[in-house]
Order: C-alpha cells, then sequence, then structure tokens
C-alpha cells in the first residue's frame, strides 16, 4: 500500500508548492522541483525488485541489448519527470529542450542496438 504514501506526499507537495507560489514564487520552483526528485527517488526504490527480475532475465538473453533497453527507460523516465516540472514552473520552452535532451540520448543509448541489428541485415542480405 506504498500508493497512499506516495498520494498523501503529493498531495503536501502540491499544497506547499502552491502557497509558495502565492507568496514566494521562486521557492514554489525549487521547492516543486525538490518534491520530484524525491519522488522520483522513492519510485526507484520501489522499482528495485523490478530492475532486478530484468537483470535476472537478461541473463537468459543478449545482456548487452537488454541493458540498453533499460538505460532507455531510466532516461525516458527521468526526461519526462523534469519536463513536467519544467511546465508546472512556467518555462515551456525548457520543457521543450528537455524532451529532445532526452530523446537524444535514448538514441544514442541505443545506437549499439541499431549497429547489431543492421550488421544481422546486411548478413542476411550477402
Amino acid at each position: 500500500m506504498e500508493i497512499f504514501g506516495i498520494a498523501a506526499f503529493v498531495l503536501v507537495a502540491a499544497m506547499l508548492t502552491a502557497l509558495l507560489r502565492q507568496y514566494l514564487p521562486a521557492y514554489a520552483t525549487v521547492c516543486l522541483g525538490l518534491c520530484a526528485v524525491l519522488l522520483l527517488g522513492r519510485i526507484l526504490q520501489l522499482a528495485q525488485p523490478l530492475v532486478a527480475w530484468f537483470s535476472a532475465a537478461a541473463g537468459y538473453l543478449d545482456g548487452d541489448s537488454f541493458l540498453v533497453v533499460l538505460k532507455a527507460a531510466g532516461i525516458a523516465l527521468v526526461a519526462q519527470n523534469m519536463q513536467d516540472v519544467c511546465k508546472d514552473a512556467g518555462l515551456s520552452t525548457l520543457a521543450g529542450k528537455v524532451e529532445l535532451a532526452g530523446r537524444c540520448l535514448i538514441l544514442v543509448c541505443a545506437l549499439p542496438l541499431f549497429e547489431t541489428i543492421m550488421g544481422a541485415l546486411i548478413a542476411f542480405l550477402q
């Protein structure tokens, strides 16, 4: 029942951010970013069994390919979280740049997979 703890944290963070936004807008943005990072850290702690299971399953598959997929998923989660923080802070231009950076990093991370696929395709065609 971790969801109730997370919901309580989000509710308190939302009320605190709304209160700070009314009186000290600069601190509201800092508070929002800190709460987002803390929540992301807690979610990553809760996801440890899932990551352990995926790591064990990677032993049966090509480990490097599976690691690339996990890295890409992590990059996507962090980029989405930061994009949401930027949008909530009213920085939509910066949010767009965070999204672009996340997409580029995912493509760079997946480059070894593309190389493997292209190598297999070339070997098949010859």
